[in-house]
């Protein structure tokens, strides 16, 4: 485990690497949740990638999982505060380091909230939120490229959180927002991952 300021994390991959993928995780899960999935997406990709799983800070209050503030019922004083906690962690990752345009932002469910307040004050290569939804203060001017994958039987956060995110964001940034929908629950899709390698490609 590694430390910044506000968040532990670990990091897997190439430690001299030119390209980031940081993983931000859902509610009641921790930092080694989505690393599997940092993994297949940097498998046999050309270019040189480090993966970092950042831990959520808080302890859930039945101390199962962590999360990244307080969501039954939700606090989104707590949950503006830690995007601010969390911008000054990325800017300590990248400082002397790969910066973030070099970088990939992937949330899953109240990560991918957390992924998508943050597309909003910084500027990364590519912003991936997996069954997300928004922040009720979220703004939608983008920095970068967003890609979205929600599940259409999705019966914890419904899908129609994703299209309002893509309508939104189209409709007021000038970057692209794609969404991929596909038939199945609170989950990432394994197509969806191919479709994430392929914007890296073709990013990078």
């Amino acid at each position: 485990m590694k430390f910044t300021k506000h968040h532990e994390y670990v990091s897997i991959g190439s430690q001299t690497a030119n390209y980031r993928i940081i993983l931000l995780h859902g509610w009641g899960a921790d930092f080694h949740d989505l690393l599997p999935l940092g993994d297949a997406i940097i498998k046999d990709l050309p270019l040189d990638f480090q993966v970092i799983s950042l831990r959520a800070p808080i302890t859930r209050s039945d101390n199962i999982g962590r999360q990244w503030y307080d969501l039954f019922p939700a606090n989104w004083q707590q949950a503006t505060n830690e995007v601010e906690k969390l911008i000054s962690t990325l800017n300590q990752l990248s400082k002397n380091s790969i910066a973030l345009h070099q970088t990939v932002l992937l949330g899953f469910s109240q990560g991918a909230a957390m992924t998508l307040a943050i597309s909003s004050e910084l500027e990364f290569g590519l912003v991936v939120s997996c069954s997300g939804y928004a922040h009720p203060d979220w703004n939608p001017k983008v920095k970068g490229p967003v890609l979205l994958g929600h599940g259409l039987k999705d019966n914890i956060v419904p899908i129609d959180a994703s299209r309002q995110i893509q309508k939104k964001i189209n409709l007021n940034s000038s970057f692209e927002c794609r969404l991929h929908e596909f038939d199945g629950f609170h989950e990432i899709d394994n197509k969806f991952v191919d479709l994430i390698r392929q914007n890296i490609k073709n990013i990078f």
